[in-house]
């Protein structure tokens, strides 16, 4: 995204996270005291009424969630595009996060370390680092603490030399292990 697209829609939400917060003191404002006038002659056919009082009331929450949900992925859509992007003389090359999941994934299971299945997610650490989380399936017969230890190590290489991009950390969590089927010859 783009930092211009990034200040709109930051300034987006902050605005409408300020009208949402506005028209909810008025629907909440029993006194009518406390609030300007003129808000309160533009909305006193609402809040004179209970159902549409508590339908505004929802409505402005609600803008207020999505409004804050905005404002936090507008100041963080960018961090992990930070780590991914090299400058060269020629021009930039920018690693997707798909990409470097696969590699993570295509690392565990040539590893040969009996993982049946796996995902990958990969999130930003400090100092420019990455971290990768690895949740695998793996057979019955693993022996399940070394061959991790190698999977993390293959996954850690893997990652640095074929993105260039370092790795602070690699979990891996087993979340499941199942019996190996033997084949039926018939």
């Amino acid at each position: 995204m783009n930092k211009l697209l990034k200040a709109a829609l930051t300034m987006y939400a902050f605005f409408l996270a300020v009208i949402s917060v506005v028209v909810v003191l008025i629907t909440l404002d029993t006194s009518r005291k406390t609030l300007a006038s003129i808000y309160m002659l533009l909305y006193s056919e609402i809040v004179s009424n209970p159902l549409a009082n508590w339908l505004v009331f929802g409505l402005a929450l609600f803008l207020f969630v999505v409004s804050i949900g905005f404002l936090l992925y507008g100041i963080q859509s960018d961090r992990l595009r930070k780590t991914r992007i090299r400058e060269t003389d020629i021009g930039a090359i920018d690693i997707g996060v798909d990409a470097i999941e696969s590699i993570a994934l295509n690392s565990a299971k040539t590893a040969q370390c009996g993982i049946k299945s796996a995902k990958a997610r990969v999130t930003t650490a400090k100092g420019g680092r990455i971290a990768v989380t690895l949740s695998a399936v793996l057979y019955s017969d693993v022996e399940i603490p070394a061959m991790m230890v190698k999977v993390q190590d293959r996954i850690k290489k893997d990652i640095e030399r074929f993105s260039g991009i370092p790795v602070s950390t690699v979990q891996v969590r087993v979340s499941r292990v199942e019996p190996v089927t033997a084949r039926v010859e018939r």
